[in-house]
């Protein structure tokens, strides 16, 4: 048994060399076909990493895939579980902004604001396994520094794009972390009658989750925060039910679905703990793409079923414009679930949100550590937290710029720029891929053009 396995491993190990060489011939005799758009002729190091990923998939398709290389930079850590990396999406996704739903969704009615979620849900599922490919790549070529959206876009789209992601990046996440906060400075206010300032409620919530996403401990808090958002959802679901009027979920208004596009986009987005997500599962493709989809399909079915519960209501709070906030307001079962949901939605998206954009920042700066460096951590903490001073009032405002334009670049612009150059560089670039990469990229100027216009003339 032990001469035909020595036999079995010498004779991948001869056929995997072949590959290799056959690759690497491939790559020197056509260079174009692995250079990015704007980036140098193809180096060394890209070549050998190219090669690895020719091979392990070869071998998983053949069925060795136990034996297959690994990932060049599996050796840096252990892997986080699926089901860790799954919740950091969720709670990415079903943050604070789950309770501006109601308020984007309202006008249009619940038909149009499910279409339009499920449309959200496909765009940026695609998009984000298109930014997962790219990223993977960079990681596996960043000898263990900190690699986020910026390098990839440099790698991939060149300096220029690298340059307009890392301005829409920033602004994007220190939108998202400035609703939390704001969303979190009232309801310390609401719930201490007073007793709390909106800024002192914001700046406390700022350095305790500040903390924990500059700790080990960050991926286990935030999971144990969504599995709280399951838990108070599923309370509102119950609770929720007794006071519906299904004929209202009939109400459809799709001429106020356009102007309702931007918020309920922006509810989606999650693209941010990508790179964390590349991180966390060391690079593995098959897991990231596995992630990718049961991490955003929750929160589709989570958001659905909010829609159903908020638009039928039949209480005291049927019809008011900010729904969410009446109903956390108004006491009882209902009203403690809607807080929990806050809070415990706030929280995980605060803890994604600060990983990500510390990564970001490190990644800017060329800094190896993110958690030791204190500029990145200024960097992280400070912006965000001064404009969430401001009041409650830019809660909504907040989502409705980051889903009109930010996320419009980062993740309807950037991803088709950055698939193009990468089956370009790997050499799988068909007329069909060119064919829906331009499809999309078009209505991706279309989205931004009706966006910007959403924002200059509400």
């Amino acid at each position: 048994m032990l001469l035909e396995r020595c036999a079995r491993v010498t004779t991948r190990a001869t056929t995997s060399a072949r590959r290799r060489g056959r690759t690497t011939r491939t790559m020197r005799n056509h260079p174009s076909r692995f250079r990015a758009f704007g980036s140098k002729q193809t180096t060394e190091d890209e070549v050998k990493y190219y090669e690895s990923l020719v091979a392990r998939d070869r071998e998983r398709a053949s069925g060795d895939a136990e034996d297959a290389p690994s990932c060049a930079l599996d050796i840096h850590a252990d892997r986080a579980s699926d089901f860790e990396a799954i919740m950091l999406v969720v709670g990415t996704t079903v943050g604070g902004g789950f309770l501006a739903m109601p308020f984007f969704a309202s006008p249009a009615g619940f038909v149009p604001a499910t279409a339009i979620s499920v449309v959200a849900w496909a765009a940026l599922a695609a998009s984000g396994i298109m930014v997962s490919e790219a990223l993977t790549r960079t990681w596996a070529r960043s000898n263990g520094r900190a690699v986020s959206l910026l390098s990839a876009t440099a790698d991939y789209c060149g300096p220029v794009w690298a340059n307009v992601t890392a301005v829409s990046f920033l602004v994007m996440m220190n939108l998202t972390l400035v609703s939390q906060l704001a969303k979190c400075g009232a309801l310390a206010s609401f719930f201490s009658g007073g007793a709390i300032s909106h800024i002192a409620g914001a700046f406390i919530t700022a350095a305790v989750f500040g903390a924990v996403s500059f700790s080990k401990s960050a991926a286990k808090v935030n999971a144990v925060a969504t599995v709280g958002i399951f838990m108070s959802f599923l309370a509102i679901c119950i609770f929720g039910v007794q006071n519906l009027e299904p004929s209202k979920l009939g109400f459809m208004n799709f001429s106020a679905a356009l102007p309702a596009l931007p918020g309920l986009v922006a509810l989606y987005t999650y693209g941010e703990c990508l790179p964390t997500i590349v991180d966390m599962l060391r690079g593995d493709r098959t897991r990231i793409r596995k992630v990718i989809i049961q991490g955003t399909l929750v929160p589709l079915g989570m958001y659905t079923m909010w829609l159903m519960v908020s638009l039928a209501q039949t209480g005291a709070w049927a019809g008011n414009a900010d729904l969410a906030q009446t109903m956390l307001e108004s006491g009882g079962i209902l009203g403690f679930a809607t807080a929990s949901v806050a809070i415990t939605a706030s929280v995980s998206t605060l803890i994604g949100g600060y990983l990500a954009l510390s990564r970001f920042c490190a990644d800017a700066l060329k800094k190896k550590s993110v958690a030791q460096s204190k500029s990145v951590v200024a960097l992280t903490l400070i912006p965000s937290l001064l404009v969430a001073f401001k009041g409650p009032e830019v809660y909504f405002s907040a989502i409705k710029f980051s889903g009109a334009i930010v996320s419009v670049i980062l993740w309807g612009l950037i991803p088709p720029m950055m698939a193009h150059s990468l089956w370009e560089r790997e050499g799988t670039l068909s007329i069909e891929r060119k064919t829906v990469l331009s499809a999309w990229t078009a209505l991706a100027y279309v989205a931004l053009f009706f966006g910007t216009r959403s924002v200059m003339f509400p």
